[in-house]
């Protein structure tokens, strides 16, 4: 054979070797494209574009894709130096472990709880549970309703304003909505609503001991203080200690009657299960008294 077709042969046993080397370099990845690699452990384009599709709106691609194969790289790196050097991996594994199995009996109770129990709690159940645990909802400090408004002291038809904040008729209230629109430095109306007399003290300068004084005699009162004239009316009061309103509570107390709902089933469930698998002797028991407790 020729020089020149020896050199042809081997030039073409050269390239079949890159092709074939690169060929299963790409058979590693599966046809995936590769943008970073740690200790034979790959980040791939199609991870991060939907990551970059969920949290990178507003974002340069390409700034996001930069930041984001420098973090990985460098946590792959930290984590493989972790491995390094955490001496244990038994109590690691036994931590997985128990992670794996609360995980699984999480998932498995709400399972049965979404299959076989429909939680719903009457009315009645809400006010037994309100009237026998008085102590659960003490309030910390007062409620009231009423109405706080804040005005300039010039401002205009002073008198209505008395008149409408001492009714608190539903056209007066009305009034005072519209009127504050355009004069008050503050106004709310809370007739419907429970607040904590906290909030209404933040806009006057009254401690809450004077506040409460005051509407301790009168459930309007009236006062001035920095150019400003200040009308609080109340309508109701609860005082501290004393049990928050039930229409408040409500969602907490249906909430906590769920979950005991929910406690009582899987208890239940537990203890069939524990009787089902002692009748067929599936159980060993080797102490007596672990046997009664187990019970």
């Amino acid at each position: 054979m020729s020089f020149a077709g020896r050199l042809y042969k081997y030039a073409f046993l050269l390239l079949s070797i890159v092709a074939f080397a690169r060929c299963q370099k790409e058979d590693i990845h599966n046809g995936r494209v590769p943008l970073a690699g740690v200790d034979g452990v790959y980040l791939y384009k199609d991870e991060v574009e939907i990551l970059y599709a969920v949290q990178g709106q507003g974002v340069d691609s390409a700034a996001f894709f930069e930041e984001y194969i420098a973090n990985w790289v460098t946590d792959a790196l930290f984590y493989n130096k972790a491995l390094d050097n955490v001496a244990s991996t038994n109590d690691i594994e036994k931590m997985v472990e128990s992670y794996r199995k609360s995980l699984i009996l999480s998932i498995y109770q709400d399972k049965l709880i979404n299959q076989h129990l429909v939680p719903e709690i009457s009315q009645e159940e809400v006010f037994a549970f309100y009237k026998q645990n008085p102590t659960l909802f003490e309030l910390e400090e007062p409620l009231i309703k009423g109405l706080v408004l804040k005005l300039p002291l010039k401002s205009p038809k002073m008198n209505d304003v008395r008149r409408w904040c001492m009714r608190r008729e539903a056209e007066d209230l009305e009034k005072l909505e519209k009127y504050s629109i355009n004069n008050a430095a503050f106004y709310e109306c809370f007739i419907e609503d429970w607040a904590t007399m906290g909030s209404v003290v933040a806009h006057t300068p009254l401690t809450l001991y004077q506040l409460n004084e005051r509407l301790s005699r009168k459930d309007i009162i009236e006062f001035s203080d920095d150019g400003y004239v200040y009308f609080i009316g109340a309508d109701s009061i609860i005082p501290k200690g004393g049990q928050k309103p039930l229409d408040m509570v409500k969602p907490e107390i249906i909430e906590l009657l769920v979950n005991s709902k929910k406690a009582k089933f899987i208890k239940e469930r537990k203890h069939t299960l524990y009787i089902e698998a002692q009748n067929r002797g599936e159980i060993e028991i080797m102490n007596e008294q672990a046997s009664k407790a187990a019970q």
